[in-house]
């Protein structure tokens, strides 16, 4: 995994700590969470490829309104997939 890659994994990880939500937030997170381990699972070769980041993409627009920070490192998430060819 990049370098970058795992720089934004863990600054989303660093942003949810502690942080209170409602179950359905959580429940968002959590499909977030496991968008992303496909998304490294792919990377690495180990199952083909899915729609992440569809799935990604609509998480991020969930998020924008009440918590924009995670929508702006979900998003630079997907970027950063996106430039390695993810």
């Amino acid at each position: 995994m990049s370098e970058e890659l795992q720089l934004r994994i863990q600054t989303l990880h660093d942003m949810l700590e502690g942080q209170p939500v409602d179950e359905c937030t959580a429940a968002t997170l959590r499909q977030v969470t496991n968008d992303l381990q496909i998304a490294l699972a792919q990377a690495e070769g180990t199952i083909p490829e899915e729609a992440y980041n569809e799935e990604l993409e609509k998480a991020a627009i969930e998020f924008a309104e009440d918590h924009p920070a995670i929508a702006q490192v979900i998003r630079q998430i997907m970027n950063t997939l996106g430039n390695i060819g993810i």
